[in-house]
């Protein structure tokens, strides 16, 4: 990461240099308030026919990052170029009016702007704190990751401290340290911890399935570490189960659900979350599936390379692990370090009790209390339950239940929808509905549930043009007679899943020893017995 802001450090140089040999410069120092007149860090970039122009060197705070072609500020910042036109683009986050300035930069002459950003919806009034689930970018720079939480406006940063391929001598032990220690609050009040890991073993020529794939872990006491490991081995779900045993606080997320071996560790206990609104999800295009990632395997599926597969087939693997009753929330990520997005560009919003805490919002993301975006604001509520609580029914009574969901957004919306069980039950357009800035609708609509499953809010929208994007719940669970969540359709395509990865698993050589199969293949068949339970109890208790 040094080297990457030393490059940027090179090439502004050089450009102010040679902005000097061709022509008279300018400078324009812009500052950011709020509407009380209080200095906001932000996120910018400065366009100049059509070019995006270097990051400003002044003041040394500011923080490039070349991927997104954007920089954050603690407030100001200070920018050398050529007399002329400029676009400054600035933006906070996704609960603050992003704001694109036709401005003159004037040659041998300072200007100074200060601009107000205006924030649209407070989500922390409402009860809720905001992650980024998917950090790589400062995580060895505490001011880097505190001016990231304010500059993009979010209220916790789980930094990966350690990020695991299997290609390792040896696997850290501890954790590196701060003065601070593993975690801290900044002076905006947001908090930033650095005791959490990723474990990714992904290859990019994999067959479908062949890749372990990814699971993020948070809130560790200390970090996995096994003596023997590879590319392969041992599972994610058995490193995970490992965690658990040593940080009972842990959080584990699946980042995609399609990764090859999610099935596996989502039905044997590993997973808090599930990323829907995930790293592949980028300002001007969504990047196609693929890296072993499970699939085909329905007559449904198409290639991971078709338009939005990706993200239909992202929604649907989560609805078939709940719909055999795996209890997850929604969780959302943004790889900045790795991919072309700001940090927070995609992320989940908790609901947490006051006096908010790091261990609270960790708490509540475990019990499902959240909703996952890519930029609409959406509330859920299925009669006095929201995410994360369970609804008892009785089928004697055939009482409909009435579902209530609040929608704000400053993008348009193609439509709200309902999701009961994997299948959209309600749908709302709003597609003749402009954010004039603000779009607002809420509806209540009334059903009656027949089995036990799980309700579900999404608001669908295309951002860039043709590429879909969503907010989504977590699920309000509902328990119909007492009854298990269980789905024979569902179960069966789990299976179907699991003997792939068996089927790959035997290949000769994918494995350093014969022991090491072995085992991989004892945690697959544990993972199928499970599922062929409950494709079995489906057919008992619902007649599946």
């Amino acid at each position: 990461m040094v080297r990457l802001v030393d490059w940027t450090t090179f090439v502004l140089v050089f450009a102010h240099s040679l902005c000097d040999a061709i022509g008279a410069t300018g400078e324009l120092t812009l500052r950011v308030v709020d509407n009380k007149g209080q200095p906001q860090a932000f996120r910018a970039w400065v366009d100049q026919d059509n070019q995006r122009l270097p990051p400003p060197s002044l003041p040394e705070t500011v923080t490039p990052y070349p991927r997104d072609k954007s920089f954050s500020c603690d407030g100001e910042f200070t920018l050398k170029a050529p007399e002329g036109a400029v676009i400054v683009h600035l933006e906070k986050g996704k609960a603050w009016l992003p704001q694109d300035l036709r401005l003159s930069i004037v040659g041998d002459q300072k200007t100074e702007k200060i601009v107000v950003l205006k924030r649209w919806i407070n989500l922390r009034e409402r009860g809720y704190l905001s992650a980024d689930l998917h950090i790589h970018f400062g995580n060895n720079n505490p001011r880097i990751l505190a001016q990231l939480a304010a500059a993009d406006d979010l209220d916790l940063i789980p930094a990966f401290s350690v990020w695991l391929r299997g290609t390792e001598s040896e696997w850290n032990r501890t954790w590196p340290q701060w003065k601070s220690g593993a975690s801290y609050q900044t002076a905006e009040g947001a908090f930033v911890s650095r005791n959490n890991l990723e474990i990714e073993r992904i290859f990019s020529s994999a067959p479908p399935g062949g890749s372990v794939g990814a699971s993020f872990l948070y809130n560790l006491r200390l970090p996995v570490s096994v003596s023997r490991f590879d590319t392969r081995y041992p599972t994610d779900t058995d490193l995970c189960l490992l965690a658990r045993a040593i940080s009972p606080e842990v959080v584990i997320d699946t980042d995609k659900p399609s990764w090859a071996e999610t099935a596996v560790g989502a039905i044997l206990g590993v997973y808090d979350t599930v990323q829907v609104c995930h790293n592949h999800y980028h300002r001007a295009q969504t990047i196609p599936g693929g890296w072993g990632m499970i699939g085909p395997l329905s007559e449904t599926e198409r290639s991971l390379r078709a338009p939005n597969e990706l993200f239909r087939r992202t929604n649907a693997h989560y609805y078939a692990f709940l719909n055999c009753g795996i209890r997850l929330g929604v969780s959302g990520g943004s790889a900045i370090g790795v991919m072309p997005v700001p940090a927070g560009y995609n992320r989940v919003y908790a609901r947490v009790d006051r006096p908010f805490t790091a261990q609270k919002f960790w708490q509540a993301l475990r019990k499902g209390r959240s909703f996952a975006t890519s930029g609409p604001m959406l509330f859920l509520e299925i009669a006095g339950h929201r995410p994360g609580d369970t609804l008892p029914y009785q089928s004697g009574a055939q009482e409909s239940i009435p579902i209530s969901v609040e929608l704000q957004s400053i993008e348009p919306i193609h439509s709200i929808e309902i999701v009961h069980h994997g299948k959209v039950i309600r749908q709302l357009s709003l597609k003749s509905l402009s954010a004039n800035p603000v779009l607002k609708s809420e509806f209540t609509f009334h059903h009656v549930p027949t089995r036990s499953g799980w309700y579900a809010a999404r608001a669908i929208y295309e951002s860039p043009p043709g590429q879909l994007r969503q907010a989504h719940t977590s699920p309000v669970y509902i328990s119909v007679d007492r009854k298990p969540t269980a789905s024979k359709t569902d179960a069966s395509y789990l299976v179907r899943w699991i003997d792939q990865l068996t089927t790959l698993a035997q290949q000769p050589e994918r494995f350093q020893s014969p022991s090491d199969r072995d085992e991989v293949l004892a945690t697959y068949r544990r993972a199928r017995a499970a599922y062929q339970r409950i494709a079995d109890q489906a057919g008992m208790v619902w007649g599946d």
